[in-house]
This record gives C-alpha cells, sequence and structure tokens, in this order.
C-alpha cells in the first residue's frame, strides 16, 4: 500500500455485530486464572460458556458493556482491560492477526491493523497517514460505551502493542499513544509496556510509531502468508458491508479526520461508484451525500463538545470552520441551544440526537 493517509474502510457499525466473542471467552479465562467466577460474571451479562465457546456471532453493545462492567466489579482491577489485550494471543485475531505478523515490517503491520481492524472490532475505525517524524494512526469511536469505555480503550491499545512485539520479537521505542481518558490513580500498570509512552487527557485515541520503528522488520515476515491472510480479511470485510449505501456513506465520513472530511468524488471512488451513481443511489434511499455530510459534522461537533476540553474555538477550527460565530449557529440549528449549553449537565439528553457513526 502507498505510504499516504490510508483509512478503514466504509463499514458502518450495527449495535448487533460489534466485537467477535473469542474476547469475552479470554476475559472468562482470566478471570478464572484470578481466582475469580468467571462463569458467574458471564450469567451477569446474559451470557452462558457453551453458548460463547461455540457461537461466533459478534456481540452487542449492551452486552458487552453488562460483562465489562461485571468483571471490573468481580476482580477490583480498574486495570483488568490492560491484562486482557497484553495477553491475547495472535491467534485470538484472527486472520486480521495473521497479516499483521507476517507483513515485511511495523509499517505494513499497521496498515493492516488500520484497514482491517473492523474484522474484530466494528466499533472503532482508524485512520492512518504519515507525519514527519513518522506514522499516526488516529481512532474515531463509533460506539459509546460508557462506563466501560476505559476498559474497552484500555483492551484495545493493549492488544495493539501484543500485536507488535509479536510481530517484531521486542516492543521497540518510538511509539507514543495518545489516551483520551483522565489519567487514571493506578496509572503505574502502563509501565508494563515501555517503552512505549502513553499521554492522558488527549482529544483522541491514537498511536505515534518513529519512522525509525515503522521499518522495523517483521519475524515473520512471509509474502504468501501475507496475502493469503489479507485476502480473509477482505472477505470478511465484504460481508460486514453488505448493507445499505447510506451506512456505507455515513461509515466512510464518520472514519474522515475533523475537518478533512472526502468530497463527493473521494467518496464516490472508495464505494466503487461514480459520482454520479452515487448521487442516484443515495437519493432512491431517501438521502444525499450533503445530508450524510452535515450528519458526519453534527456527530462530530457533539462528541468534541461533550467528551473534551477543547474550546468552542477549537472545535469548530477542527470541523472546518473558520467563523466561530457561524459555527455556534449552526449547533443552534442542529441541536436547538448553543455550544456552551450542550456541554451542561442538563444536556445530556443531546448524546443520543447523534453518535459517532451514526446519523
Amino acid at each position: 500500500m502507498p505510504p499516504s493517509t490510508l483509512s478503514s474502510p466504509a463499514v458502518a457499525p450495527a449495535l448487533d455485530s460489534l466485537i467477535h466473542p473469542i474476547y469475552a471467552r479470554l476475559l472468562r479465562m482470566l478471570l478464572q486464572q484470578a481466582a475469580v467466577d468467571g462463569d458467574g460474571v458471564l450469567a451477569l451479562a446474559g451470557l452462558d460458556w457453551s453458548t460463547l465457546v461455540s457461537d461466533d456471532r459478534p456481540l452487542p453493545r449492551e452486552t458487552i458493556i453488562r460483562l465489562i462492567e461485571a468483571a471490573l466489579a468481580a476482580s477490583g482491577r480498574p486495570w483488568l482491560g490492560l491484562e486482557l489485550g497484553r495477553q491475547a494471543p495472535v491467534s485470538a485475531h484472527g486472520p486480521l492477526g495473521y497479516a499483521a505478523v507476517t507483513a515485511r515490517d511495523l509499517s505494513g503491520a499497521l496498515q493492516v491493523l488500520a484497514r482491517y481492524g473492523a474484522v474484530r472490532n466494528a466499533s472503532l475505525a482508524w485512520v492512518m497517514q504519515p507525519v514527519a517524524t513518522g506514522l499516526h494512526l488516529q481512532a474515531v469511536e463509533r460506539v459509546e460505551w460508557g462506563r466501560a469505555r476505559g476498559f474497552y480503550l484500555d483492551t484495545v491499545v493493549a492488544a495493539m502493542l501484543s500485536v507488535i512485539e509479536s510481530a517484531l520479537g521486542q516492543r521497540p521505542a518510538g511509539i507514543s499513544v495518545d489516551m483520551p481518558l483522565p489519567t487514571p490513580a493506578w496509572a503505574a500498570q502502563y509501565q508494563r509496556f515501555a517503552p512505549v509512552q502513553f499521554r492522558f487527557g488527549q482529544p483522541l485515541l491514537a498511536m505515534t510509531v518513529s519512522a525509525e520503528a515503522a521499518r522495523l522488520p517483521c519475524l515473520g515476515a512471509d509474502a504468501q502468508a501475507h496475502a493469503s491472510a489479507c485476502r480473509d480479511c477482505e472477505a470478511a470485510l465484504a460481508v460486514l458491508a453488505d448493507r445499505s449505501l447510506v451506512q456505507q456513506v455515513s461509515a466512510l465520513l464518520a472514519a474522515a479526520p475533523a475537518g478533512a472530511y472526502p468530497g463527493l468524488p473521494a467518496v464516490a471512488q472508495a464505494c466503487g461508484l461514480g459520482p454520479r451513481t452515487l448521487m442516484r443511489r443515495l437519493a432512491a434511499e431517501g438521502s444525499s451525500f450533503q445530508l450524510l455530510l452535515d450528519a458526519a459534522r453534527r456527530n462530530r461537533a457533539l462528541w468534541l463538545l461533550q467528551h473534551t476540553h477543547r474550546s468552542v474555538e477549537e472545535v469548530a477550527a477542527e470541523l472546518g470552520y473558520q467563523d466561530t460565530s457561524n459555527f455556534s449557529r449552526t449547533v443552534r440549528r442542529w441541536f436547538g441551544c448553543t455550544p456552551g449549553e450542550l456541554r451542561r449537565p442538563s444536556a445530556s439528553a443531546a448524546r443520543e440526537l447523534a453518535r459517532p457513526g451514526y446519523t
């Protein structure tokens, strides 16, 4: 793949198809090893081991949230997500993991994780692009996890670092991770991933890899095995993408960096269509590209205003508004209140008006 911006494909998540059950199985095993009743935790989430181990259908959001909350309460270890992600073997990630560890170098492995991450976790969209110092991966959260968010993000990051370590045979210097969470009281637990540097209180989940680290070779590099695993990933993505064009375009826009939304020609190309065909098919589904673009901006604006400490001016600029007053008028049109009012507790109901990745 060329060293240009790489985004997750247009795969729109649905609440009935988010996370592969392998991670729930691994969590149960982790709890059992810690002398915690793993089957009791599964029961609190409405799951049972015999079904979980034989059914590969992805688990819905509400089930995952109940499972995480029950596991945290039973274990008393708020860093449990780090342990889960760290202990997940490459095989747990299926063709995604095999494609990563058989890539030529770390850059290739990261390209795999960015493009095919939805195969195992459809609730995140990744955008990877080159920067002056190396490579930058940024995640767009498509689903709200509530109190389970910290555990969820810890698991994602720890799993990615574990795959990197498996691919290279080491955890190299030159990797930093931005966490969109306040510094926890148990921040020392992140030191187990040294020399990776963690920065808390950041606006978005992101990983930056130095140019030197990105060039490190994968120990298991195998062009034939890599191509085969990538084909399997593409097939899995095709299944996920078998949904309406409105959902595909919405997911593509949700994965774009704020303020840098692709235009109609670029979106049409990503969907394998011509611009006129895209417009005609969206109209047939009762929508349009402009409506979906406005919805993407609305969703991102709400998320930034309610989940970050950025000023209104900074949010407006990130979304491509040069005039803050114009942005404020637009927010009032969208939500019936000002950006400042959206940040007050009384505006919590507005969260349901839009979610990252949805229209």
